[in-house]
């Protein structure tokens, strides 16, 4: 029995899935940015308009820069999608409980993240998030910087005590003055220093185990705080 018909449905099943990806970028890019479309369209445009000119200059077949001009600006256009449907889906669970635990989870490798949080308040639904990576340990805070304040200052003392060779930074997420936005949190990370001390993967691994046995290790997640709900609703944003 020939397996061709399964292959060419197979193959239509995977490009309409592709379409509807990109129709899905597009709505919810369009949803945070109404301009994405000119700026697609834009793109297309200008590329044409070089590749005429292009043509004429170079006395070559029109149509061969028209056609390198439409597989540019499909590269382009893509760029520019991924890069807005990125950027919208962070906007729509910034401010969330749980949202920076859910940008954490997306951390290149080398990086330890912990599965529960080392501080949380269920009444203000603030919450420190603690990982370990090359440039030491980490502290991740959800909520008012003044409101943290003391939290992270006892969890630093703590830290300072059982690993006082390791770097302790933190890091403050949210929308006031001062804090990191969600949208600029990898980018932070990448940016922490590690220098004079960089940690190798033998000593993260260590400094992992060490940490596992604090006892602020192993907190409950508030109702609330849930990182899974805390992820970009596809659905709702394409307002199904």
């Amino acid at each position: 029995m020939s397996t061709a018909p399964s292959a060419r449905s197979g193959k239509k099943r995977r490009l309409g899935q592709y379409v509807q990806n990109i129709k899905d970028s597009y709505t919810i890019s369009r949803r945070t940015y109404p301009w994405i479309g000119w700026a697609l369209l834009g793109a297309l445009v200008v590329l044409l308009v070089l590749a005429v000119v292009l043509a004429l200059t170079t006395h070559q077949a029109t149509w061969y820069w028209i056609f390198m001009a439409v597989l540019l600006a499909a590269v382009v256009d893509m760029a520019i999608l991924s890069w807005t449907v990125r950027r919208a889906s962070y906007a729509q669970i910034e401010g969330r409980p749980g949202a920076a635990k859910f940008v954490l989870d997306q951390s290149s490798r080398g990086w330890y993240v912990e599965s529960n949080p080392v501080h949380t308040n269920p009444k203000t639904q603030d919450v420190i998030w603690r990982m370990v990576g090359r440039p030491g340990v980490v502290l991740v805070a959800e909520g008012p910087t003044g409101r943290l304040r003391e939290a992270i200052a006892d969890e630093q003392k703590v830290l300072h005590r059982i690993l006082s060779t390791v770097p302790v930074h933190v890091i403050n997420v949210g929308t006031d003055e001062g804090q990191t936005r969600l949208i600029d949190l990898q980018s932070t990370l990448r940016k922490l220093p590690t220098k004079p001390t960089r940690l190798t993967d033998a000593e993260i691994g260590q400094v992992s185990k060490r940490l596992s046995s604090l006892s602020s290790k192993g907190l409950p997640i508030p109702k609330g705080i849930d990182p899974a709900r805390a992820r970009p609703d596809r659905r709702a944003m394409r307002g199904r």
